[in-house]
């Protein structure tokens, strides 16, 4: 988390509005423009941003933000957007196209803007995931990944069990699962 966020969820966990207002400043209009995207409906983003924002200053004390304040609240606003839309998908029956899952889905795709920003964010944190595993892991891991070597090809390149190759891998996989849940989710 960089600096200025710390200091800001540091703030709010403390009970200092005004760094809760900063928050609020930054991140409104972007949090809306991703909830809108999903809804398909202005005034029902606003309302959810604000929601997020309202539950994020009364649990301040409880929630917890270990990568960072931006990634936390595009999850909960993505969530929160989703959680919308299905509940108001019961009470109109799905009478309106823009419900359709198939329809709001596209809004994340690399095709739109939204979807590109943050395939790019997704994109910084494998590869600083990436970087940061220790050498024999990396080195294995891209192996498999990149020159997409079977785990027998790569023990012979190496010299080692293809048990070891198991066992980097499932590292490494496990440490980018950690490094991208706050964007992703743990279903990967």
């Amino acid at each position: 988390m960089n600096l200025p966020d710390q200091q800001l969820v540091t703030g709010i966990r403390a009970g200092d509005l005004r760094a809760f207002e900063e928050l609020y400043r930054i991140y409104y209009v972007y949090l809306c423009l991703i909830a809108e995207h999903i809804t398909r409906n202005s005034s029902d983003a606003e309302e959810i941003v604000s929601d997020v924002f309202v539950k994020l200053w009364n649990n301040r004390e409880k929630t917890e933000i270990i990568f960072s304040i931006k990634s936390y609240l595009i999850k909960a606003v993505r969530n929160t957007s989703l959680n919308y839309i299905e509940q108001n998908s019961l009470k109109r029956k799905l009478t309106d196209p823009i419900e359709d899952p198939d329809l709001w889905l596209p809004a994340w795709d690399s095709d739109y803007p939204l979807g590109q920003m943050y395939e790019q964010e997704v994109r910084d944190i494998l590869e600083k995931g990436i970087n940061e595993l220790p050498d024999a892991c990396r080195e294995i891991f891209l192996m498999s990944r990149n020159e997409e070597m079977n785990y027998n090809e790569i023990a012979g390149k190496l010299g080692v069990s293809v048990n070891t190759i198991k066992t980097q891998i499932k590292i490494a996989l496990s440490r980018l699962r950690a490094n991208l849940k706050d964007y992703i989710g743990t279903n990967l």
